[in-house]
């Protein structure tokens, strides 16, 4: 079915639910079926209108931002997908703590707080997704993650129709994990993330720098979602196993691990999920045959009526 416009929400002036939109148009990965309905959001109001209407019609909701750490089923979505876009931050500039909402573009925020001289984050300069995603899953890199900065996050508890304050200890963080990575019902609206003083030529430096690094070592432009597994420990990162296990150069139809790094799963001619998920166990399955070792998912796969974990196990 096309997609259609939809219906203005109650409660705002212009945001409007729409019907049957592909959500391949809204990831990174580009993979995703038509979703029943579809709401871009820009505000804590417009989000708790948006589960209003979720609730009145008993459907199934998903939340999301930045899409650069997920992909879609390929029959869609079977219920509400409520995006958080747009976004904007302040800056105490007694304590360099930034308080930021989900929908801000991370590393464009990184970028425009080193040109006023605020840094202490040059390792998510070029981490492509949006706050509240890096949030959910404790992006970084180098031995460095997000969680190490957040002070507190505005969370809007579903179930309860309600926003509370929590702080880092709320999250169980662990490894490019929280808790909110599969939890449906509660969602980060906004963080409050400590920055330090730091010179804005040095800083915005280093993160180009980073940039030409990865550009020389990753599919940067691809349609993915960055590293697809975990790794195991600095020493022992996933593309190293991945090669070690023989599957380097694995496809399964249009989903391929990259020749540029074999950690990252792409979709290299309009792979469908199914395509990404046995390319996924395949992987894995090899690995735990070959080497013993059980490689773990930072990807999340949002299924037709929500997130589901991908494991062996499945």
């Amino acid at each position: 079915m096309p997609e259609t416009d939809g219906l203005l929400l109650e409660g705002t002036e212009e945001v409007r639910i729409r019907r049957n939109v592909e959500l391949a148009r809204h990831c990174r990965f580009g993979v995703g079926g038509p979703a029943d309905y579809f709401v871009e959001v820009r505000s804590a109001a417009d989000i708790r209108e948006a589960y209003r209407f979720a609730r009145e019609r008993e459907l199934a909701c998903f939340t999301y931002s930045g899409g650069s750490n997920l992909f879609f089923d390929s029959r869609g979505f079977r219920g509400l997908v409520v995006r958080l876009i747009g976004g904007g931050w302040s800056v105490d500039e007694a304590s360099q703590v930034i308080n930021v909402s989900s929908g801000t573009d991370l590393p464009l925020l990184i970028r425009n707080l080193a040109r006023l001289g605020i840094g202490g984050a040059d390792f998510l300069g070029n981490i492509p997704g949006a706050v509240g995603g890096a949030v959910v899953g404790n992006a970084g890199c180098y031995g460095q993650n997000i969680a190490g900065m957040l002070i507190s996050a505005e969370i809007y508890d579903i179930a309860a129709d309600r926003m509370f304050t929590a702080d880092p200890g709320f999250f169980e963080f662990s490894y490019r994990h929280s808790r909110l990575k599969y939890d449906p019902l509660h969602m980060v609206v906004s963080a409050r993330l400590q920055f330090a003083e730091a010179d804005p030529l040095e800083t915005l430096q280093a993160v180009e720098d980073e940039l030409q690094l990865r550009l020389a070592k990753h599919p940067h432009n691809s349609r993915c979602a960055g590293s697809f597994f975990k790794n195991i420990s600095r020493e022992q990162p996933a593309w190293k196993l991945i090669t070690a296990a023989g599957l380097a150069d694995s496809r399964v139809n249009g989903a391929c691990l990259s020749d540029m790094h074999a950690n990252f799963l792409v979709n290299d001619n309009d792979a469908s999920s199914d395509d990404i998920l046995a390319l996924c166990r395949m992987v894995q399955l090899c690995v735990r045959d070959r080497l013993g070792i059980v490689l773990e998912t930072e990807v999340r796969y949002v299924g037709q009526c929500g997130v589901e974990e991908i494991s062996l196990s499945d």
